[in-house]
């Protein structure tokens, strides 16, 4: 249970996006229509074992993105509301979300690093729209544990011309501050000891870049299949970390998902 959620992480981890989310594309929908709107799939994924590994594995990917009213709920974009501003152009999400664990057991990487905890997050996305274009910035924090802070900006494009056919691209920095590098990348004095890594600390800052891209196409006015690719550079801070160079700096993940769509979306 612990490695899907790690993967849902990886791959839903763009909480803005309702087509796949690892695909990193922008849904402007605007939730009228019925009561309960939104869009339901499943699917696999390809992705790394973890943040930094060099080997990747398939595993099922189960994806929902509701909304009723100005509430959503949502594997990617967890529990909140969201606030039209300046006529719909201008989003605020404040949200509660889940940031997951890493078992030591997703990987020959991590034997002697011990398990990191799931945590409740708690942040806000906000998101300007210009047509076809979305720059957005999201932020979370732990709020259950010492995990720390890492912030998101995003830039994406999502062609909606064609009837059936809608294709997207994006573009991604991550931030992370000290304590949430040192939980996802840092090797203490006691996991130093039973891994055999050199004891790393890192500091806040810049810790990956990444482009993605998705093809949506509708077999029916409701239903789409999707099929999502994103890489991942890790940099920064993280990339000095022993898990990094034992791994590799170099992330890719893709996959494909059916999705159900109901209401406006």
């Amino acid at each position: 249970m612990k490695r899907l959620g790690i993967w849902l992480f990886a791959a839903a981890s763009a909480a803005l996006w309702a087509g796949p989310a690892a695909a990193q594309v922008m849904d402007t929908g605007d939730g009228g229509g019925t009561p309960v709107t939104g869009s339901i799939g499943v699917g696999a994924v390809y992705a790394p074992e973890f943040a930094g590994s060099d080997k990747s594995e398939a595993k099922p990917l189960p994806y929902f993105n509701l909304r009723y009213g100005p509430v959503f709920l949502s594997t990617s974009k967890g529990l909140g509301i969201r606030f039209d501003l300046m006529g719909g152009a201008l989003e605020l999400s404040p949200a509660l979300n889940y940031r997951w664990p890493r078992d030591e057991g997703d990987s020959d990487l991590l034997f002697g690093m011990g398990d990191v905890k799931g945590e409740l997050t708690g942040g806000a996305t906000v998101a300007y729209h210009m047509d076809d274009v979305t720059f957005a910035v999201r932020g979370f924090q732990a709020i259950s544990g010492d995990s720390g802070f890492n912030m998101d900006m995003i830039l994406s494009y999502l062609n909606r011309q064609h009837e059936t056919f809608h294709w997207g691209l994006a573009a991604e920095a991550g931030f992370a501050d000290s304590e949430y590098n040192r939980t996802y990348f840092g090797v203490n004095e006691e996991q130093s000891a039973r891994s055999g890594y050199n004891a790393y600390s890192p500091s806040a800052g810049l810790k990956d870049v990444s482009f993605g891209g998705t093809v949506d196409y509708y077999i029916a006015p409701n239903i789409s299949v999707d099929l999502f690719a994103k890489y991942t550079r890790i940099t920064g801070e993280a990339f000095d970390s022993p898990l990094v160079l034992r791994g590799s700096p170099n992330q890719f993940s893709t996959g494909l998902l059916l999705f159900y769509h109901f209401g406006a979306y």
